[in-house]
């Protein structure tokens, strides 16, 4: 299946999808065109896009569900506002296929594309043309969102080029579930592996019932961090304040820290220079 990245942008009268073909590198913008968009999407494709499953898939079937311009506009606020996609109850009474992936599942937790432009030396470009523009943009303002638009899209193509080998791993995992290309990349890491372990969901309430091993090395272990874990035996303390909370202490030469995820540690601005012996 050919690989397409894609990014959208909304204002109040207008809509941009910018498309890039990854194998020739051609781009297809479309304006408040809704036929010409419908005609651009096809099943033979995969569409990239970053933070694609929270946004941009949503920006794509509310124009080919035949939503006018206002309630484009309004699907991106529930969206930039924190709302869900497929809780937005215009949404829901549509059906629509599209074969989308979001790049973003696969980076690092937290990061923005502009961060990651940034880690990758590319020019961070920000668009001087307000979202919150209550007119039809003018030529000049649609010409710098197309320019701002594209270089999302280039941005997130380095990105799928430096994940290459991870994407292709998605794809042979999913072979083996038995899934095709299209769910797979479209998987966190989390399901794409309950899909091969073929692991079905169980609720846990066991969380506070932990119990030291027996062969645990005592002496080694500050008593503060024995003091911090008993705390999930005290009943008068909350699950978010056991496990929001964490312990710092002195270890060697850094600083060590201790919360319900995991430990650690790092020796402050320590810098290791290969020698010659």
């Amino acid at each position: 299946m050919r690989l397409i990245i894609y990014d959208c942008e909304v204002f109040a009268a207008d809509w941009l999808v910018v498309f890039k073909n990854h194998e020739t590198g051609a781009y297809t913008v479309v304006h408040n065109d809704a036929d010409t968009l419908k005609a651009c999407l096809s099943d033979e494709n995969i569409y990239i896009g970053f933070n694609s499953k929270f946004y941009d898939q949503f920006i794509i079937k509310a124009i080919c569900c035949g939503f006018a311009l206002e309630e484009v506009k309004a699907v991106n606020d529930h969206l930039i506002g924190g709302g869900l996609g497929w809780e937005y109850p215009p949404l829901r009474d549509h059906f629509f296929q599209f074969n989308n992936a979001d790049i973003r599942d696969d980076v690092q937790q937290g990061l923005s594309l502009k961060a990651i432009e940034g880690h990758l030396g590319m020019d961070i470009r920000e668009s001087t043309v307000p979202f919150g523009i209550d007119r039809p943009l003018t030529a000049a303002e649609l010409d710098e969102t197309i320019f701002y638009c594209k270089h999302d899209v280039d941005a997130t193509e380095r990105l799928v080029e430096l994940r290459r080998d991870y994407l292709k791993t998605k794809l042979d995992i999913g072979r083996m579930a038995g899934l095709d290309e299209v769910r797979a990349l479209g998987m966190t890491n989390a399901k794409l592996t309950a899909a091969l372990l073929q692991a079905a969901k169980r609720p846990h309430d066991d969380e506070r019932a932990y119990r030291y091993p027996a062969a645990l090395k005592r002496e080694y272990i500050p008593p503060e961090v024995f003091a911090f874990f008993d705390k999930l035996q005290d009943g008068t303390l909350s699950d978010g304040e056991v496990f929001n909370s964490k312990i710092t202490f002195p270890l060697g030469d850094g600083e060590c820290v201790i919360g319900y995820g995991g430990i650690h540690m790092a020796i402050p601005n320590f810098v290791w220079e290969e020698g010659s012996a």
